[in-house]
């Protein structure tokens, strides 16, 4: 049986198709799709990010990371070995709380996983975030990457996410150091 955190299960279990969270980001903006426009893998899941220092009033450099654990995915690249994916990623930027500037140097890593938690291959991806505030507060964050090696190699990556958490009260006292929510990951077509 498959073994997973409690964030990783209560997602599995409240956001077990992707039109689900695609209905929780409505009004988001997302880039367009290949010409199909259907993803060849789509996954639901949670992402989290810390922010360092901290999303403050005044723009800073900030240092972002972004852990997501997704799954179950489903789609026509979708096989046994590609089930779950966690995904990690860094970047850096002059960010705060109202100034939301596309971060163009992410990078990082897909560990896929099959149905028992078993480790089954690896996309490396490069591209950029994208953060658009919205009008209650919450924040949604879109990668757009390039897979550059492993796994579904020279296909587009995408992430959305909707980062729920943010308390603008932190933004004038500690920063904002974490935010998290539901979000999906894309394998777009070539």
């Amino acid at each position: 049986m498959l073994r997973i955190s409690t964030p990783r299960r209560a997602v599995t279990a409240l956001l077990s198709a992707p039109a689900l969270v695609c209905a929780l980001l409505v009004g988001v903006s997302q880039p367009a799709h290949a010409q199909d426009g259907v993803p060849v893998a789509a996954c639901p899941g949670y992402v989290e990010q810390t922010i360092s220092p901290g999303l403050s009033v005044l723009p800073q450099a900030e240092t972002v990371s972004v852990n997501g654990q997704f799954g179950p995915c489903t789609g026509q690249l979708v096989d046994p070995e590609h089930t779950f994916a966690e995904y990690t990623s860094s970047a850096t930027g002059t960010l705060s709380c109202t100034l939301n500037v596309p971060i163009t140097n992410a990078s990082g890593t897909v560990r896929w996983q099959d149905d028992a938690g078993h480790h089954t291959g690896t996309s490396h991806f490069t591209g950029g975030i994208t953060l658009s505030q919205r009008p209650v507060g919450e924040t949604v964050g879109i990668v757009v990457a390039t897979i550059d090696s492993g796994d579904f190699q020279g296909r587009t990556l995408q992430i959305t996410s909707a980062r729920l958490t943010i308390d603008p009260v932190q933004c004038l006292t500690t920063g904002v150091q974490r935010v998290a929510g539901p979000g999906t990951l894309e394998i777009l077509p070539l």
